[in-house]
């Protein structure tokens, strides 16, 4: 009984020893919102300025691919996968395919089981590896008025309603999944529904301007180290008042 019980103790403690180690290697995989503005070099920025070792870190950012397309049309997004001895994976979906998810039972059965194969695929190559799925963010709220109920019977009848799909099947995958949530749409949006607001869009109410890299950079940096504030001294191109503004916005 003893022996059993110091074997169970030497477990979890080698199992919350692997959950704190700092990764080595971190792959990304997604479209153009991982892409544009580099967001995994900022990452690796982010890391620098807060005095980590910056992991070997890749990426496979297509644009406008789904989950699906990744694993059937996309063989550079698997290789990068079967290299294996992951220790982060991030997975980020297209941008509107969770949101639709909630009301067409076709794109919900691709997100659901494309994101399940994913993390199957991975997990065979790379067992100790934590899968990060990358929780994007709303359309801008002028695309409501320029697309049309078309666009709002889609994906919602606003911003807040598209982000608390996005949540949502975001959730659902990564708890089918064993996964981890980076909650970068949910610090978007706490930043649109804040006083002073930045924007975070460029012009056509999707893609990310620096800001908003720098802002998924910083969840993505809370999600995966869990330091205990994100106050690090790496702005980019951003005034230090506007990057310490961004940085509270993280939870």
């Amino acid at each position: 009984m003893r022996r059993t019980l110091r074997w169970l103790g030497l477990f979890c403690f080698s199992f919350l020893a692997a959950l704190a180690a700092e990764p080595e290697r971190v792959l990304f995989i997604g479209n153009s919102y991982t892409h544009v503005n580099k967001l995994p070099d900022v990452f690796a920025e982010v890391l620098k300025s807060a005095g980590l070792k910056v992991p070997v870190i890749k990426s496979e950012t297509p644009g406008g691919q789904t989950f699906k397309q990744h694993l059937t049309v996309q063989p550079k997004s698997l290789a990068a996968i079967d290299e294996g001895k992951w220790d982060i994976v991030v997975l980020q979906g297209q941008s509107q395919e969770p949101a639709l998810a909630e009301v067409n039972p076709t794109i919900r059965k691709d997100f659901v089981e494309s994101a399940a194969a994913l993390c199957q695929r991975i997990r065979a190559k790379s067992p100790q590896v934590r899968i990060v799925f990358y929780e994007t963010w709303a359309r801008h709220a002028d695309s409501w008025t320029t697309q049309g109920k078309d666009y709002n019977a889609n994906v919602g009848k606003d911003p807040a309603e598209m982000q608390a799909r996005l949540r949502l099947w975001y959730g659902n995958v990564a708890k089918a999944n064993d996964a981890l949530v980076a909650p970068v749409g949910d610090a978007w949006e706490r930043n649109y529904q804040s006083k002073q607001p930045y924007r975070l869009h460029v012009a056509d109410n999707s893609h990310p301007d620096f800001k908003g890299t720098y802002l998924a950079a910083l969840v993505m940096y809370k999600t995966i180290y869990q330091p205990k504030d994100v106050a690090v001294a790496y702005r980019g191109k951003l005034s230090e008042v506007d990057a310490k503004a961004l940085q509270a916005l993280v939870k």
